[in-house]
């Protein structure tokens, strides 16, 4: 299955709108750690989750196409101390249109 990187046919200013706009979103559903450790991380710009992307669906001859793309959001070790599920899937189907900065059309989590 092909990595969502420009190999795949999408330029690197699409793909960072894609990823940016799945992050902010995902990043909603995800378990907050405490505040002082929350905190702690915006200070030092630092994430307390790793993010692996797989694009699952594509037609490289239409690209408004509709695309289906694989996030595999986990925790990392240094944050397993706070009893949090340390890993969550989810599946976004995303719409390319002109406008590249409103992508996403849906995000479902898949179950545990």
């Amino acid at each position: 299955m092909p990595k969502l990187d420009t190999s795949c046919g999408l330029t690197a200013k699409q793909i960072g709108t894609i990823k940016f706009a799945i992050k902010k979103a995902v990043g909603l559903r995800l378990p907050i750690l405490p505040e002082h450790v929350e905190t702690k991380l915006f200070f030092q710009g630092r994430e307390a989750w790793t993010y692996s992307w797989r694009l699952l669906d594509q037609n490289a001859q239409n690209p408004l196409h509709p695309m289906t793309v694989e996030v595999d959001v986990k925790l990392k070790k240094e944050f397993y101390q706070y009893q949090l599920r340390t890993r969550h899937t989810f599946l976004c189907q995303l719409q390319l249109l002109p406008d590249i900065y409103s992508p996403i059309t849906s995000i479902h989590e898949e179950s545990a």
